[in-house]
């Protein structure tokens, strides 16, 4: 039977307490630096996968014991070490691929690094969490009776391999995109290639807040650690996915009846699966990184797959395909 190996972190200093109730009584900064000095290890065994075509798999999850905020600040190299560390594990355990979960295939390179240094296969798993986005805003747009082609949608995160992924495929589609992030060459670049792949209007506004103004629909994929956007600063009726982890859109005091908000990027399994710990998730549903490791193993497909920026938008459609033949679809 093939195994996966799939690769976590804690999300905050809640997640490191609800390991060890006494970490409490810690000051934050002696937690941190107790954590850069804590190796990678097994989490947990993953049971059997079963995919709709009866095929079985089985996997592993290992731990990464950094916090976003360090995964994002330390030294890179530092950062790295870590994280090939934590896949060689996976890799001795037996298993062909291992995927990147949250901030771990952001950095350095967004999973180059860590290939080059492993035996195995490795991906991020962004096409299949960019495709679960689009999707389930494809499906929203169908219950509203809407057309892609007279919408404005704004995309915060644009230049990431996720966010770059859906420009591209949106931009034959829609009246405008708008795309907002921080770097302005990786924005300039990104604009002139989809002005190559279709002449819509493509515009950039670097501030978040206002690129959403005039959006039908907002796709958020950022790496910022806390929330970026608030519920009520969106368009009267839009609908908005937030792929981010943790989320990029905050809803404090009131709930937009009027606004679609829906967490984006998640699979829904064609079976029930222990994953012997919590991924904080409904029961059957999983994020698409580690829904695309699955997918993957069920193809035997043991090769380097979303890796980087520049994802040919071709693999979309491939793993959605791969996707329904193994009976997952889109989580909500």
């Amino acid at each position: 039977m093939d195994k996966f190996g799939f690769i976590v972190h804690p999300r905050s200093l809640e997640d490191i307490y609800a390991y060890n109730k006494l970490l409490r009584f810690l000051p934050p900064p002696i937690i941190k630096e107790v954590l850069k000095h804590v190796p990678a290890y097994k989490l947990s065994d993953i049971s059997t996968v079963r995919s709709a075509t009866g095929q079985e798999i089985t996997g592993c999850i290992i731990g990464c014991n950094l916090l976003p905020q360090q995964i994002l600040q330390l030294n890179p190299d530092f950062v790295l070490k870590k994280i090939i560390n934590a896949a060689k594990i996976a890799e001795r355990l037996g298993a062909k691929i291992v995927g990147l979960g949250a901030y771990t295939a952001i950095v350095p390179d967004k999973g180059y690094s860590v290939a080059k240094n492993l035996d195995i296969a490795v991906t991020t798993g962004s096409t299949y969490t960019a495709w679960l986005a689009l999707e389930g805003i494809s499906e929203c747009i169908q219950e509203r009776n809407l057309s892609w082609e007279q919408l404005n949608v704004a995309i915060i995160g644009a230049t990431g391999s996720i966010g770059s992924l859906c420009t591209k495929w949106l931009c034959p589609r829609v009246s405008k995109i708008i795309m907002s992030a921080r770097h302005i060459e990786k924005l300039e670049r990104l604009k002139n290639l989809v002005r190559e792949i279709h002449p819509r209007a493509v515009v950039i506004e670097q501030d978040a807040h206002k690129a959403i103004k005039e959006a039908d629909i907002v796709i958020t994929t950022t790496s910022a650690p806390e929330a970026l956007l608030d519920i009520n600063e969106f368009k009267p009726g839009a609908i908005v996915c937030d792929i981010a982890v943790p989320a990029n859109v905050q809803v404090r005091f009131k709930e937009r009846k009027d606004v679609k908000l829906f967490k984006g990027g998640l699979a829904k399994l064609p079976s029930e699966v222990n994953f012997g710990i919590s991924l904080g998730l409904p029961k059957g549903l999983v994020y698409g990184c580690i829904a695309e490791t699955m997918l993957l193993t069920f193809e035997g497909r043991f090769e380097n797959y979303s890796l980087g920026d520049d994802i040919d938008p071709a693999k979309l459609e491939e793993i959605a395909a791969i996707g329904r033949r193994h009976g997952f679809g889109v989580g909500w």
